[in-house]
């Protein structure tokens, strides 16, 4: 069972302004539609002249909360830029982190239920957020709604991403889901368009293993054990990927 947590003081959001507004001399803090059709790789039809509706970002410091257990809904977050971390704290105050959005993630899917965010999202790195409000996401009066399209598709492909992270801490050995782990964070850096084999883990050991439901010690001793046999080398965080494919096959 969770524990919902009274919501801390964060920082709020600029009075939103019209969709069109802007439309010459777009800064930093407005993201189009479009771009968010490219950062969730959603390959459906928009309507005509759809393309330059407006949505605000917000930026957040390692450290903040996007998002709090118990936090009244107000729409869906898609990350643009940085490395977060979704995680629920049970009534015994154990911990359990459900992954880590990166650029191209949605977040807050799961505050549609009961109108209020069922986990925490914490900034792992400097990371701006683009938000969708949900007065917009469930306004009655749009032509077959393309923006309710895209937040449902990108929402059912978080959830599919989940059930295969939680598949993971129960299908093999508690080391061999180390190196599992490695070889997707491998994968999701190759899809944003950076190196696969080298890259810097974002998130500490602690967080991994509270992921992965193995202890901090089963994290270490798999690195160590990756890095003896030649699959990786380690320098810190920053993580170097000698055999890829033997990620995958590694049982200890």
């Amino acid at each position: 069972m969770m524990n919902v947590q009274a919501m801390p003081t964060t920082a709020r959001w600029q009075p939103t302004m019209g969709h069109h507004a802007m439309k010459l001399g777009v800064d930093e803090r407005w993201s189009t539609l479009k771009e968010l059709q490219d950062l969730l790789r959603y390959d459906g039809h928009l309507q005509a002249g759809s393309e330059a509706e407006l949505f605000q970002r917000r930026r957040l410091k390692a450290g903040q909360s996007a998002l709090v257990m118990g936090q009244p809904f107000d729409g869906l977050y898609v990350v643009r830029l940085g490395t977060l971390k979704t995680m629920i704290t049970n009534v015994d105050g154990g911990i359990h982190v459900l992954g880590f959005p990166m650029k191209g993630n949605l977040l807050g899917f799961d505050g549609i239920y009961q109108n209020i965010y069922m986990s925490e999202v914490v900034a792992l790195t400097d990371c701006d957020l683009i938000r969708i409000p949900s007065s917009e996401l469930f306004a009655s009066g749009r032509s077959g709604n393309h923006l309710e399209h895209m937040a449902y598709w990108a929402s059912s492909r978080e959830i599919i991403q989940e059930q295969e992270a939680y598949s993971l801490t129960r299908s093999v050995k508690s080391e061999a889901r180390v190196a599992r782990f490695l070889h997707t964070m491998s994968q999701r850096f190759e899809d944003m368009g950076w190196s696969p084999n080298r890259f810097i883990l974002p998130m500490t050991r602690r967080d991994i293993g509270h992921h992965l439901s193995v202890t901090v010690e089963t994290v270490s001793r798999a690195f160590s054990a990756l890095v003896q046999q030649g699959i990786i080398d380690v320098e810190f965080r920053e993580i170097r990927i000698l055999a890829r494919d033997a990620l995958c096959h590694f049982e200890r």
